[in-house]
């Protein structure tokens, strides 16, 4: 999944994959790289036009979906 970076505290970078509602993200402060599936589409958008993004990850996103570490991102 290509992933994009991202201006938001804590993450590195983000992709979506909408046909499998896979969000995948990078996190800066240790690089791991994490997939959450089964996030509706429209969660992806309100994530990303959110001004409060660790917020709204926080409280909509991380132990809502089953999610899974694959691994570290690579400089």
């Amino acid at each position: 999944m290509e992933r994009f970076k991202i201006a938001m505290t804590g993450i590195a970078s983000a992709g979506y994959d909408p046909l499998c509602a896979v969000l995948e993200l990078e996190f800066l402060s240790d690089g791991q790289v994490w997939q959450f599936y089964d996030v509706p589409e429209g969660v992806w958008y309100e994530w990303r036009k959110t001004e409060t993004a660790v917020s709204f990850f926080h409280t909509n996103i991380a132990g809502k979906y089953h999610s899974e570490l694959i691994g570290k991102a690579m400089d």
